[in-house]
């Protein structure tokens, strides 16, 4: 499965809000199935400031270690 970084998350998030445009054209027009875009809007609606933590992480910004 392929991964795809929080930027990109929101960013297709954003295109299916702020264009108007519906997910499957968005989807389609990102190369994203309809199904992955429907899961990350549900995602984004349940936690808007940090919807995508833990996932596509390049930087490491919230490393928790342990000791």
């Amino acid at each position: 499965m392929k991964q795809y970084d929080k930027e990109f998350k929101l960013h297709a998030v954003q295109m299916v809000s702020e264009s108007g445009k519906p997910a499957s054209q968005v989807a389609r027009e990102l190369g994203v199935s309809q199904k992955t875009l429907y899961g990350w809007m549900s995602k984004f609606k349940e936690d808007p400031s940090t919807p995508f933590v833990g996932s596509g992480n390049h930087g490491g910004h919230h490393v928790h270690s342990d000791g």
